[in-house]
């Protein structure tokens, strides 16, 4: 290997290590992921609920897989985010976290079911109010 790909690997892996992210910009990405993906069952039920599949050349089939990722997504998130609580350091604050997890998850399969945007929509509010909360720390108070 010459020097310069040595320099190359060198420059590569110094980027890489600029990357990587705290806890804090994880968890915060996290819940805009599944905002986002909440979001867009709330518009794939509409879409279903109104027939728009049809004005968009979309199969009732195509469109309901698309329904099935964003759902999947959303749960999986969910789960990802329930899974990183710490309960030994702050049981108080990772109980009530896990307990609204827990309340956006039960409506994501509910509505789900049921083709009912209304309750997504309120589990939507609910992780927005905790992205928020997120969002408000201090850059100084975020730790790796």
């Amino acid at each position: 290997m010459s020097n310069k790909n040595y320099i190359d690997a060198y420059k590569k892996s110094s980027n890489s290590m600029n990357s990587v992210k705290s806890s804090h910009e994880i968890i915060r990405e996290l819940m805009f992921h599944l905002a986002n993906s909440m979001d867009k069952i709330v518009l794939d039920i509409n879409e279903y609920k109104n027939n728009e599949f049809d004005s968009k050349n979309i199969s009732k089939k195509e469109l309901a897989l698309k329904k099935s990722k964003n759902m999947s997504k959303s749960l999986s998130i969910i789960y990802g985010l329930q899974t990183c609580l710490d309960f030994d350091k702050s049981p108080e604050i990772a109980g009530n976290l896990f307990q609204l997890y827990e309340f956006a998850r039960q409506k994501v399969i509910s509505s789900f079911t049921k083709k009912d945007a209304d309750g997504i929509n309120q589990a939507i509010t609910v992780i927005r109010e905790i992205l928020a909360g997120w969002q408000s720390i201090p850059l100084e108070e975020r730790k790796l």
